[in-house]
């Protein structure tokens, strides 16, 4: 009887200890599986794959225009964004015939426009399928309107012209001159002619705002 309930309890005894080794795997088990908290203070919560999937929600740089002044022309790149109805939606690169071409809606011309002319001009070619259109016009890139800068003096290349820049702005925004650069004869071409020479201390001083031009698109900057 005695050697029975010794037996029995030697069996209760393994029974324990192999259940808490159990235990104890499963523990360390679920603790690796738990990504690391930078701080104890605030655990991550486990990783969920179904948000992981989703696509990135950032929203692409929108050129810096003025929408109710700015004109539209070729190679422009704009998005347009119909609102609740994301079918009609596109970006779009403006055609060398200035036409856009829409999706259920057709050509839409949008060059020589401002974006909330565009805005108007589509809303009412949308009437045809929607009962109360409502689009949003955003210019993405300037590639219709440019400024170029030529000559030794400075860094030669050509600018989109996104917002009105006059011309000592413009020569800051392009870096400045170059050392050997002769500053008392800036020329600016437009239309292909001569239209001005600068002198530099004119543009600084102060003393002479007229000589600090609005620049146009196609105008040409030569510092030698």
């Amino acid at each position: 009887m005695i050697r029975s309930l010794w037996h029995e309890s030697l069996i209760l005894v393994a029974g324990v200890v192999v259940l808490g080794c159990v235990g104890y795997a499963q523990t360390e088990a679920q603790k690796q599986a738990q990504p690391a908290s930078l701080s104890p203070a605030m655990p991550v919560p486990p990783a969920d794959p179904a948000k992981l999937a989703e696509p990135s929600t950032a929203r692409p740089a929108i050129a810096s225009v003025d929408t109710d002044t700015f004109v539209l022309g070729t190679d422009d790149q704009i998005s347009v964004l119909m609102w609740d109805e994301p079918k009609f939606n596109g970006n779009y690169v403006i055609r060398p015939d200035g036409k856009i071409n829409m999706p259920l809606i057709g050509e839409i011309q949008a060059s020589g426009l401002t974006p909330m002319q565009l805005q108007e001009a589509i809303d009412k070619a949308a009437l045809t399928q929607l009962k109360t259109p409502r689009c949003t016009v955003n210019v993405m890139q300037v590639h219709s309107k440019r400024i170029y800068f030529d000559g030794d003096g400075i860094a030669t290349g050509a600018r989109d012209l996104t917002i009105p820049i006059h011309l000592l702005e413009a020569i800051s925004a392009q870096g400045g001159f170059k050392d050997f650069a002769d500053k008392n004869h800036i020329t600016i071409l437009r239309d292909g002619k001569l239209f001005k020479t600068v002198k530099y201390k004119d543009l600084i001083s102060g003393k002479h705002p007229e000589e600090n031009i609005l620049l146009q698109d196609k105008d040409h900057i030569i510092v030698r």
